[in-house]
C-alpha cells in the first residue's frame, strides 16, 4: 500500500513516526467525454483569457484574487516554506471519549502504519488508547490546508480521521424542517417505534454493496451488446393520509422477511 504522508505522532514527549494511508479506494465508474459525430475523444486546453494563447503547465502560476481581477502570485517555493507543526507532525493536544465528536463533523479516514523504527512506541500508543477507552485530538495537514483529526484503535491499527473545524460546519436552516412541536399521531408513533425495533439488528457493513455502480455496470453491459435499456419504476413519496398503511404494510414485509423480534413486534402492534 502506498503512503500519502509520513511524518510524526507526538503525545507528550513521545514521538512516534508514522506513515498514512488512505482506508478506502475509489472504484466508481468514470466516463470519458467523447465528439458526439465521430466518438473521438475530446481534449481540453488552457488558454489565457488576457491574450488568447495556450499555455504548457511551465507558463501557469497559482494566483489569489484579492480585489476584482486584482491578483497575488504565490509560488510553490513560497508555500513550502510556511511551517507549521501540523506540516510533518500529529501533534496530539488532549483526549476525549469518541461519543463527545458529532458524527456529521467527521470527512475522511486514514490508516497511521508505524515508520521505520517506531513500531513499539506505535502499539504502546495503541494498547494505552484501547485501555482508556479514549481518542486523540490533534492536527494534520494535508495538501496545503490543515484540519482537525481524530486518532483511534480500528482492526488492530491507529486509524486517523478527518473532521471539519466548527468555523465549517453549516446550520441546518432554511430547508423546511419541520419545527419540534409539529403534531405526531400517537398510533403512527407507536407503530414507527415497533416497525423499528423489528428492523433493528447488529450493524453489518458486508450487507451494503454500490447499488448504483452495479445498475451502471449491467447498463453499459447492456450497450456493449446492444440490448435495450429499460428504466425501472420510480419510487413515489408516501402521502400524509396514507402513513399509517404504509407503516402497517412495512410491518407486514419486516415480518415476513422474519427475525428474532417477530413475535414482539406483533404483540406490541395489537
Amino acid at each position: 500500500m502506498r503512503a500519502t504522508w509520513s511524518g510524526m505522532i507526538s503525545f507528550g514527549l513521545v514521538n512516534i513516526p508514522v506513515k498514512l494511508y488512505n482506508a478506502a479506494k475509489d472504484e466508481s465508474i468514470s466516463f470519458h467525454q467523447l465528439h458526439k459525430e465521430d466518438s473521438g475523444r475530446v481534449s481540453y486546453h488552457k488558454v489565457c483569457k488576457v491574450c488568447g494563447e495556450t499555455l504548457e503547465k511551465d507558463d501557469i502560476v497559482k494566483g489569489y484574487e484579492y480585489a476584482k481581477g486584482q491578483y497575488v502570485v504565490v509560488t510553490d517555493e513560497e508555500l513550502d516554506k510556511i511551517n507549521i507543526k501540523s506540516a510533518r507532525t500529529i501533534s496530539i493536544d488532549n483526549f476525549v471519549d469518541a461519543s463527545e465528536i458529532e458524527p456529521i463533523q467527521y470527512e475522511n479516514a486514514y490508516y497511521l502504519g508505524p515508520d521505520e523504527g517506531g513500531e513499539r512506541a506505535y502499539a504502546l500508543l495503541r494498547e494505552a488508547l484501547k485501555r482508556a477507552s479514549k481518542v486523540g485530538i490533534g492536527k494534520i495537514a494535508l495538501r496545503n490546508h490543515e484540519q482537525l483529526a481524530v486518532v483511534r484503535v480500528a482492526d488492530g491499527a491507529l486509524v486517523l480521521e478527518t473532521l471539519h473545524f466548527c468555523d465549517e460546519m453549516v446550520k441546518p436552516e432554511g430547508i423546511g424542517i419541520p419545527a419540534e412541536g409539529v403534531p405526531v399521531a400517537d398510533n403512527e408513533l407507536d407503530l414507527a417505534k415497533v416497525l423499528i425495533e423489528h428492523m433493528s439488528s447488529e450493524f453489518d457493513p458486508g450487507r451494503y454493496h454500490d447499488e448504483y455502480a452495479q445498475a451502471l455496470r449491467q447498463l453499459i453491459d447492456q450497450k456493449i451488446e446492444g440490448e435495450e435499456v429499460i428504466a425501472p419504476a420510480e419510487l413515489q413519496p408516501t402521502n400524509v393520509i396514507d402513513i399509517m398503511s404504509a407503516l402497517k404494510a412495512s410491518l407486514e414485509a419486516a415480518e415476513t422477511s422474519g427475525n428474532g423480534s417477530r413475535k414482539r413486534a406483533k404483540e406490541k402492534a395489537a
